[in-house]
């Protein structure tokens, strides 16, 4: 049970600080819809370098994006835009094919 709580603890913390849950990213993801989601992430991926496994997968209700590079392979979750973070998975946080999916997502217009 101890084991269980700790797991939980340091789930729970690495979501708090994964790039998919910080500004203006966060806001970004959650105002694009499915098909556009998916086609930034393969696009992303491709240009920082990760060859896209052509067949994505689904689990427990996510889109999954395969890529690999240079031997390491990662798996990107796509979840419905109700769903906070809307992205789990993928690169390192340091890796460029975050700052190119903020790029290649539409800009959120604040209200007015």
């Amino acid at each position: 049970m101890r084991r269980m709580r700790i797991a939980s603890l340091v789930l729970l913390a690495s979501c708090a600080t994964a790039p998919a849950t910080r500004s203006p990213l966060r806001e970004q993801l959650a105002a694009t819809d499915a098909p556009s989601l998916r086609d930034a992430t393969g696009a992303c991926l491709t240009k920082t370098g990760w060859k896209v496994d052509p067949f994505p997968g689904l689990s427990g209700g996510a889109d999954v994006v395969r890529a690999s590079k240079a031997g390491v392979a990662t798996d990107v979750y796509l979840y419905s835009s109700d769903v906070n973070p809307r992205i789990t998975g993928g690169p390192d946080d340091r890796d460029p094919f975050w700052a190119c999916l903020g790029t290649e997502l539409k800009p959120v217009k604040p209200h007015s």
